[in-house]
């Protein structure tokens, strides 16, 4: 589908300069170039907009809109929350003539408020799923047409060497503070060995002196979400591919709670330091999108258990994406 653009007479756009479109929800570059992002999003549009209302809730750019009328959406009524934004948004909808097609809403899209119509789609979540107020936006009933249609969280596990967590953990002492950092330059293999061929082989390097490294602490152990290591960036990720879902949830309809409760046992890993990364993302049918794949980047609360033998509890609250961890005994 092809539309005429019209710049209209004495055209200035003076909200422009409120937008960043390097980092603004909706509108920036990382998010929109997103490319299994874009083709999750057309291929369920593909299945469900032919011949339908939609309702599309975070309007941004309208991406998800022009899909919807590529597919053969007979209305979108569109909601956007940031005044700039919806700007912006009203803009694109007159230069391409979509006035008859697309009707957007300078508000924040709540179900009990606005009601609903044949199809609703919407990408409104963030790294920790539900920071963006996607739980006011939930089908209430089974029934609905709502994409994607389920939202869920995995805890990956996985047990790894002592190296490579305190290489996780690792620590340095600056103006009396400490402050969680990872090492920078040294060999560091991620595998317990022989700390003397370590070394010997930094020598060879003509590496500085070996980094103190703190002994780890029992129990739960939080570490800085790095982004630049000795293994790359955030090697957790690629780590935490060998291990296996210790628990998880998939929510379709708005949960009665503003949290979920989810425990995992631990006694088998009394010995062990074990890896714990939270996987968000959101299926329809057969579709299925991790969010750290893309844009989003990785969920925000890894943690490590150190000899840990009791219950773990995770707490993963609704309205903030928050995740907490708490020994159950």
């Amino acid at each position: 589908m092809m539309w005429k653009i019209v710049k209209p007479a004495n055209f200035e756009m003076t909200y422009l300069n409120r937008i960043n479109f390097d980092y603004d929800d909706g509108v920036n570059l990382a998010m929109m170039n997103d490319f299994m992002r874009n083709q999750f999003y057309d291929r369920i549009l593909s299945r469900y907009a032919q011949g339908q209302q939609c309702t599309d809730i975070g309007f941004g750019t309208g991406f998800l809109s022009i899909m919807a009328l590529k597919y053969g959406a007979t209305h979108v009524r569109a909601f956007e929350s940031d005044r700039f934004r919806y700007q912006l948004g009203c803009e694109i909808i007159q230069r391409l003539q979509l006035q008859d097609k697309i009707e957007l809403i300078q508000d924040r899209y709540h179900r009990d408020t606005h009601g609903i119509t044949p199809v609703t789609f919407t990408e409104t979540v963030n790294g920790n799923l539900w920071g963006e107020g996607l739980l006011n936006s939930l089908p209430t009933k089974s029934g609905e047409i709502f994409l994607p249609g389920s939202y869920f969280l995995e805890i990956w596990a996985v047990e790894i060497p002592t190296a490579f967590a305190q290489g996780l953990y690792r620590t340095e002492k600056r103006n009396d503070q400490t402050i969680h950092s990872p090492a920078a330059n040294f060999f560091t293999p991620g595998v317990d060995v022989d700390q003397t061929f370590v070394d010997l082989i930094n020598e060879f390097r003509k590496t500085p002196a070996r980094p103190i490294i703190d002994p780890l602490p029992d129990g739960i152990v939080n570490f800085v979400r790095q982004r630049e290591t000795d293994w790359g960036w955030i090697p957790y990720m690629r780590a935490v591919q060998a291990g296996t879902v210790v628990a998880s949830y998939c929510v379709d309809q708005r949960p009665v709670d503003q949290q979920i409760i989810l425990r995992v046992p631990t006694d088998h890993w009394h010995d062990s330091i074990v890896l714990l990364v939270p996987r968000v993302g959101m299926q329809q049918d057969y579709d299925r999108l991790y969010l750290d794949t893309g844009a989003w980047g990785p969920a925000e609360d890894p943690i490590m258990l150190v000899k840990l033998q009791d219950t773990l509890q995770i707490n993963h609250n609704l309205i903030s994406g928050k995740l907490s961890y708490s020994m159950e005994t």
